[in-house]
């Protein structure tokens, strides 16, 4: 999948082009300014990058809608691939497995019903996340929730990718790693104009602050 890195700049310029898109497709340019305090929140457009706070129980910037079709299409992807291995099975296998391979179906029933129709929507109402002057967060999953917090100072990478479905749905995901591990918070499920104006609005904001970012 394509990696488009972004290395953090060391000057201390608190300006930063950021490409925006157009009604033409066209390409401009425009300066990100510093952050209102407590602005208002939206969930798309030029409200995405107005909040200064990070609410650590709560973040508020869902991603968007068409994310749960996204989900739905990595499901069926993988559960295809297992039930293409199960008929395999059926058909050339020993004769004496057949109950085992009813058994395996029986099975994978269940998980594939949850993970298709069910955990794409569970995990587009649990997805979340927030950018401040300090801090970058987000929340994912479906049976086990997952929040992390990255603090800006420490950011090393931000960069995007977009896999082979992300591309047929407009969509883009912003990683944002630290030295740490498991320091990467992942943003998954953003238009790609949005997610393009995320990175360029970290790597702004890291450059802003003294620290040495390790």
């Amino acid at each position: 999948m394509p990696d488009h890195s972004v290395p953090l700049r060391s000057n201390g310029d608190p300006l930063v082009t950021v490409p925006a898109r157009g009604d033409g497709g066209a390409h401009a340019l425009r300066e990100a300014s510093p952050l209102p305090v407590d602005g208002p929140a939206s969930d798309s457009g030029q409200g995405l990058l107005t909040s200064t706070r990070v609410l650590v129980t709560a973040p508020r910037h869902r991603i968007e809608k068409r994310t749960p079709f996204l989900f739905v299409i990595e499901g069926i992807w993988s559960w295809a691939i297992l039930a293409g291995l199960q008929v395999a099975w059926y058909y050339w296998g020993e004769n004496v497995m057949g109950f085992w391979n009813w058994v395996a179906l029986a099975v994978t029933l269940p998980y594939a019903f949850m993970s298709i129709v069910v955990a794409p929507w569970w995990r587009y109402v649990v997805a979340r996340w927030d950018v401040s002057d300090t801090a970058v967060c987000s929340r994912k999953g479906w049976w086990t929730t997952q929040f992390r917090i990255a603090p800006l100072a420490r950011l090393q990478t931000v960069y995007t990718t977009r896999s082979l479905f992300e591309r047929w749905l407009g969509l883009a995901t912003v990683n944002a790693s630290t030295a740490s591990a498991h320091g990467t918070v992942e943003i998954r499920g953003l238009a790609l104009a949005d997610a393009e104006a995320l990175a360029q609005h970290l790597i702004a904001i890291a450059n802003l602050d003294s620290g040495d970012g390790t």
